[in-house]
Order: C-alpha cells, then sequence, then structure tokens
C-alpha cells in the first residue's frame, strides 16, 4: 500500500515550532544580557576617563582636584566642574584607603605635582568585579584591571 503523504504532521509542526521557540528564548536572554554588560561597561569607562580628566585638570590649573563619589546621591563627580556621572542602581563601588570628605561622600585628590592620596576602587555587579582601579599615590597614575 501506498501512502499519500504531500506535507507534513501536526506532531512535526509542534516539535519544530517547540524547536524554534527554545533558540529564539536563548538568543533573547543572550542579547538581555549583553545589553546590560554593555551599560555596566559604560558606567566603569565614564567613571575611569573622569578620574583622568581630574588629575589632568590638576596637572594644567595648579591648584589639587577632588574626585568625589557620594554613596548618598549615588553620583561621581569632579570638583569645580559640572562634568558628573550617575552611579546605576545594581552597582556597587567599594574602596580602600579612599578619603572621607563627609557623610556618604568619599574621594581622591590628585595634586599639581603628578601624585594623588591614592586608594583603590572596585567596581561590581551582583559580587562579579568589572574594574579595579588603583590610584598609585606617588605617580597619581590610574590603573584599570577588568
Amino acid at each position: 500500500m501506498k501512502s499519500n503523504s504531500d506535507g507534513f504532521t501536526f506532531l512535526e509542526l509542534i516539535v519544530v515550532m517547540v524547536i524554534m521557540a527554545m533558540a529564539g528564548s536563548l538568543v533573547f536572554m543572550n542579547v538581555g544580557k549583553s545589553i546590560a554588560t554593555r551599560k555596566d561597561k559604560n558606567f566603569g569607562n565614564e567613571m575611569i576617563s573622569l578620574c583622568k580628566k581630574a588629575r589632568r585638570l590638576t596637572i594644567d590649573r595648579g591648584k589639587p582636584t577632588i574626585f568625589y563619589i557620594s554613596s548618598d546621591k549615588r553620583r561621581c563627580w569632579i570638583e569645580d566642574t559640572g562634568d558628573s556621572v550617575d552611579v546605576p542602581e545594581e552597582m556597587l563601588i567599594e574602596g580602600e584607603g579612599v578619603s572621607l570628605f563627609g557623610n556618604g561622600v568619599y574621594g581622591i585628590c590628585f595634586y599639581p605635582d603628578g601624585s594623588s592620596s591614592g586608594g583603590e576602587l572596585t567596581i561590581s555587579v551582583a559580587g562579579d568585579i568589572l574594574y579595579s582601579l588603583k590610584f598609585d599615590w606617588i605617580t597619581g597614575l590610574i590603573t584599570a584591571v577588568k
């Protein structure tokens, strides 16, 4: 007996649709993660740029400049300029050897001779370290470790 089968069975169509749905959800999850990771890395890069700008301003102007971090306002900024960056809610910034300037305001001071107050900042999200910034107190150079 010969069967006249020119199409797909209902079961075959369901299997293909399930496979496509699973593949689509995997792609969607990975795209979502990469967007969040990119946003976090952008913040880290902006913060590093702000720190380097504070050091350059200090040397150019010949007077100390402070890079501030406010844990209450979730903001980083350079003293006497309009340059700032907001810290995302999920981001955690921890410091070691960083100066305390007031209620929840920490900072690193850069001096005209190129030195700084020194310290180390760790930027993390959900326990994963994105950046570790080290401020050399003798040279004022900023080393970023990803």
